[in-house]
């Protein structure tokens, strides 16, 4: 590759970025109109930029659909819990919008938690979660609370969640996936 082929791929990302921007913005303000009209249920308040903010969800999960069956059983473990959980499947339905619904599910939400396995580190929808989760995380304070299960290497996770205390559920017992459970529920209860 030499730099005029450099140049023009350089300014083909950047042009793709910026359309990327530009139709956000405008979604975002229709979203805006659209969800404007919704009722939360049971608001909870959680940490954020400017004190406090209302929000429907305690933790809203991020994850493959090859990851389903543990996700949901993860899910119905912290709701017995207390805790308020949402993921893609609780709130897209018929004719839906599903990264519009995400993104709402994901803003209503006081905290994140994103299941790692290979299929997930390998699925593009899951690391733009990652990434709006991330930036929460760093600018408002919310928890980010990495999962791992199936063989998911932890030489193989970003950076930025390396460094933070992941829940363990590799090939654990029931007993032990119950335990950690315990503990993502504590932390989402003390973070809130």
């Amino acid at each position: 590759m030499d730099i005029a082929d450099l140049a023009v791929a350089v300014i083909g990302t950047v042009a793709g970025i910026a359309g990327a921007y530009f139709a956000w913005v405008s979604a975002r303000k229709e979203l805006s109109r659209r969800h404007a009209s919704r009722t939360p249920i049971s608001p909870v308040s959680s940490p954020g930029s400017g004190g406090t903010r209302t929000t429907t969800y305690d933790v809203f999960v991020s994850y493959s659909h090859d990851d389903a069956a543990i996700v949901t059983d993860l899910a119905g473990r912290l709701e017995r819990r207390g805790i308020r959980v949402v993921y893609d499947k609780l709130v897209v339905g018929p004719g839906s919008i599903i990264f519009h619904e995400v993104e709402e599910a994901i803003r209503n939400s006081a905290h994140g938690l994103l299941v790692f396995s290979p299929a997930s580190m390998a699925s593009g929808p899951v690391m733009n979660e990652y990434y709006v989760l991330l930036q929460r995380s760093m600018h408002d304070g919310q928890l980010l609370i990495p999962v791992l299960v199936e063989d998911v290497k932890t030489r193989d996770l970003p950076e930025f969640v390396k460094i933070r205390f992941y829940s363990d559920l590799r090939g654990v017992s029931d007993a032990v996936f119950d335990r950690r459970v315990d503990e993502i529920a504590k932390a989402v209860r003390r973070a809130s």
